[in-house]
């Protein structure tokens, strides 16, 4: 088997960590054989998981900051283990991760170091932005999510576009789980709106919470779930008391229900600022929701407006709160959307796509360096260069 190491800050529950899970889930064991590492020396609540999985996860041991000559020693170190196990293909996700596989990589002299965009960070420290570009110039390729992706870190990071691989985010096709029997069936119940993922600064949330004040006035008791946990959680929950929507939001924090909550939205609504191409609104779509969604990174070629869902421009409340009521007062348009967003996933953004992709990607820079994988190659779609 060929050894592959994925290098992130941390594992914390977030969109890069959610989707490396899914990556070692499905990655063909008798082909590839995942490890994890993280930066963070305190590698996070999502380890036992991955380790569940039969993917070991050991950290770099980092405290707290990379600007640290302990930062190049244990990359070192890092490198000389993976050198002695024979470790093919570094691949590194969020900045640290990247940083580190990119040295690890190098100085072990592994065959393909990679690394990965995936969302509108924009570096204003010059160190930083340094630390990114860096991290382009020492991997053989840099993959991307999604086209506004890969433009910024042409622009900002100066990477070459000919070193870049868009490979879009791909997701699990749901079952459709049934209603809890305690739930009424749509129709019947107050409709709800809801939102998953971290309570950021990205995601937008006080935007979201004044549009469900509009919507509230227009929609007496409609409900607004928050699904997940973040640094913001107190100053969300702060400004819902002052909205006066104490009986219409409900912060559920971190789930293990998440595809059954998802498939009670009558709308599943995203507020990003910033975003790469967002899993939680795949999975939305995949179970049919109608979506509602800002312009922001990636989601707006994941969502074509009025034909799978509807778009509008970050940072405008009313508009998210007129698109939301668009939705709620016309089921027709609500399930033509749902309908539509269900088709578009299953076609262009299915899990096995991704992984043949990535599969792709792994066998394609391992044979230019010489290196033969065993194991027979999946049925591949060809990755797009960004």
């Amino acid at each position: 088997m060929t050894r592959v190491a994925y290098i992130v800050d941390h594992l914390q529950v977030g969109g890069a960590q959610s989707h490396l899970l899914q990556l070692v889930r499905g990655l063909d064991r008798q082909v590839w054989q995942p490890e994890m590492w993280t930066a963070s020396a305190r590698p996070g609540d999502l380890a036992p998981v991955f380790e569940q999985e039969g993917v070991p996860v050991r950290s770099f041991g980092i405290e707290r900051t990379l600007v640290s000559p302990r930062t190049l020693a244990a990359a070192a170190r890092v490198a000389r283990e993976f050198r002695d196990r024979d470790v093919a293909v570094v691949h590194g996700y969020l900045f640290e991760g990247n940083l580190l596989a990119a040295l690890a990589g190098r100085l072990g002299r592994r065959p393909v170091t990679l690394v990965s965009k995936r969302s509108l960070d924009r570096y204003d420290r010059v160190d930083r932005r340094l630390a990114a570009a860096l991290s382009n110039r020492l991997a053989d390729r840099v993959t991307v999510n999604a086209t506004p992706v890969g433009e910024l870190v042409a622009e900002h990071e100066w990477c070459p576009r000919e070193k870049m691989v868009q490979i879009p985010n791909g997701v699990a096709l749901p079952r459709r789980p049934g209603a809890p029997a305690t739930q009424p069936p749509a129709g019947e119940r107050p409709p709800v709106v809801g939102m998953v993922g971290r309570l950021g600064w990205k995601k937008g949330y006080q935007h979201a919470l004044r549009a469900a004040a509009i919507v509230r006035d227009a929609v007496p008791g409609v409900r607004f779930d928050v699904v997940g946990e973040g640094s913001q959680r107190a100053e969300l929950e702060s400004l819902a008391r002052e909205l006066g929507l104490e009986d219409t939001v409900r912060f559920l924090g971190q789930r293990r229900d998440v595809p059954e909550l998802l498939a009670g939205f009558d709308c599943y609504l995203l507020s990003s600022i910033i975003e790469g191409m967002p899993n939680a609104l795949l999975e939305a779509m995949a179970l049919g929701r109608p979506v509602v969604t800002t312009s922001a990174g990636g989601s707006a070629e994941v969502v074509r407006d009025g034909e799978s869902g509807l778009v509008v421009p970050p940072g405008d409340p009313q508009a998210l709160a007129d698109a939301v009521l668009r939705i709620l007062r016309d089921p027709a348009l609500a399930s033509r959307l749902g309908a539509a967003a269900e088709a578009r996933v299953r076609r262009d953004f299915d899990l096995s796509t991704m992984l043949s992709s990535i599969d792709r990607l792994y066998r394609t820079e391992l044979a230019r360096a010489g290196v033969d994988v065993s194991g027979p190659a999946t049925t591949l779609r060809a990755a797009r260069v960004a």
